[in-house]
């Protein structure tokens, strides 16, 4: 669809930026293109949104054709507009930044055409590394979607301080410990936080307000004493 575009049109398309987490990592999905322009290289998911649809039914339609995930966690990026773009002609692209919980993924990708990738955060350029162990270089990302997954990034790092976006990367938000979601962010961040500073960041952010109790479950991680565990209140 849209192989060759007019020149005298405008398009309006909808690229997912789909984040998840797994095994300590920050990850992102990503499929090969099989079509030009750049067929070979990899891509955010993306479509063409529809006279009769709004971008925000394009991109969530988009993330039911991707994913068999309901109720997927989907916020408006960023408007990226710049001319040439999309060699096939002028198209405007509206990002999306799709969060899948930790466990959202469990035996969901196979049959799909997305690929995982672990990104490193601990630089300016964020390192995508395949399930290979290979890097991703710039030159094999389609389209302006390295500006689009840098850009991001860094608007999920900024959320962290003034949001509970962290907690969307949880395997399970009813019953987590504070050493769970301090690795979420870290993976985020790309470096390591005072164990002792982010603890009492969040009891007062969100216990103290009364968005997260602790429930009578405790879990044992390494040798110290068992941790609590807490429920986030939607």
């Amino acid at each position: 669809m849209h192989i060759t575009l007019s020149g005298d049109q405008l398009y309006v398309a909808v690229d997912l930026m789909i984040l998840t987490y797994g095994e300590g990592k920050l990850r992102l999905l990503l499929s090969r293109r099989i079509n030009p322009p750049f067929d070979g290289l990899w891509a955010l998911p993306g479509r063409f949104v529809a006279l009769e649809e709004s971008a925000e039914d394009a991109a969530r339609r988009l993330m039911e054709e991707m994913l068999p995930i309901g109720n997927a966690y989907l916020e408006q990026l960023y408007t990226f507009t710049q001319v040439g773009r999309d060699p096939r002609g002028r198209v405007i692209s509206v990002g999306y930044l799709a969060i899948v919980s930790a466990g959202g993924l469990d035996g969901k990708l196979a049959g799909t055409p997305l690929h995982r990738f672990d990104i490193d955060t601990s630089c300016p350029d964020p390192i995508l590394t395949g399930e290979d162990g290979r890097r991703l270089g710039k030159e094999e990302l389609a389209f302006d979607h390295e500006s689009i997954i840098r850009m991001g990034i860094t608007r999920l790092q900024g959320k962290l301080d003034y949001t509970s976006i962290g907690f969307r990367f949880l395997r399970d938000t009813e019953c987590f410990s504070l050493g769970e979601l301090q690795d979420v962010h870290e993976a985020i961040l790309g470096k390591k936080l005072d164990d002792s500073n982010f603890r009492r960041g969040i009891l007062a952010k969100y216990e103290k307000t009364g968005r997260i109790v602790q429930t009578e479950k405790t879990a044992r991680s390494g040798r110290g004493r068992p941790s609590g565990l807490y429920c986030l209140i939607n």
